[in-house]
């Protein structure tokens, strides 16, 4: 049985990553005002860039390299370098394409809200979702049955009694993550649009190549090579704290 404490944490978090992203929107228009377009074209932006076109490469490259996992290294510089590449690339063709008309501070502070805000969002809902579903019916002892068709047994055993024995801090560490990250999010999107305003393709080269060193150490914990959640929190708050510095002296070169 998943305890309904691990439920009700899971249920917690995505509620937390929809207050999150409604949160941001209210603080900023409050505090220095948001444009509308870019808030939804970065929002969009994420889902295509990312979820879309970013996950068909992953797909094409972990079919063709199945045992990925056994290469950590290799397999973070890929995984770093294909998130700043779709990422920041774009960010710049839709600064570019889309926004001509908000390359100011207050466009790329509304396009980094709806790029982070979303971010937490999908992540949640596609990841965590899921479980809370499974959750249910493991409890009803649906759970076998009902993906019998669908996965193998011992894919549907490692699923079980991965769920069975989480506990609700697992979820409830991922909170201050998808927080910080939100301000990382804001800082390559202004860092960016500083690329677009000034004419400088060095700087889109900087936020992909520090996207990617960001992102490097974050695979260790997908091939299981690392397990500590902590390193992991910690790691982004350091990422996140820097980011907001970074956020007010990136906020000076636009103003």
């Amino acid at each position: 049985m998943v305890s309904n404490m691990t439920i009700a944490s899971m249920i917690g978090v995505i509620l937390y990553t929809l207050l999150l992203f409604v949160g941001f929107i209210l603080f900023n228009k409050r505090r220095t005002g948001l444009s509308i377009k870019p808030l939804i074209v970065g929002s969009i932006g994420f889902i295509v860039f990312t979820q879309v076109l970013e996950k068909i490469l992953h797909l094409v490259v972990i079919t063709q390299f199945p045992n990925y996992a056994e290469h950590p290294i290799l397999f973070g510089i890929y995984g770093g370098m294909a998130a700043g590449l779709f990422e920041e690339v774009g960010r710049f063709i839709l600064f570019t394409w889309l926004l001509k008309k908000y390359l100011d501070y207050k466009g790329g502070l509304s396009f980094g809200v709806g790029w982070g805000g979303i971010e937490a969002v999908v992540l949640a809902f596609s990841t965590i979702l899921p479980n809370v579903i499974f959750a249910f019916m493991i409890n009803s002892g649906t759970f076998e049955t009902a993906m019998a068709a669908q996965l193998p047994a011992d894919q549907i055993s490692m699923i079980k009694e991965s769920l069975v024995n989480q506990n609700a801090i697992y979820y409830l560490y991922g909170m201050s993550e998808r927080f910080f990250a939100v301000f990382m999010q804001i800082s390559f999107s202004l860092l960016v649009l500083i690329a677009v305003v000034r004419k400088k393709i060095s700087y889109l080269i900087y936020a992909i190549l520090i996207h990617a060193a960001i992102d490097f150490p974050l695979v260790f914990f997908q091939t299981g090579d690392m397990t500590s959640m902590w390193i992991i929190e910690i790691y982004i708050a350091i990422i996140g704290i820097l980011s907001m510095f970074f956020m007010k002296r990136l906020k000076r070169s636009l103003l």
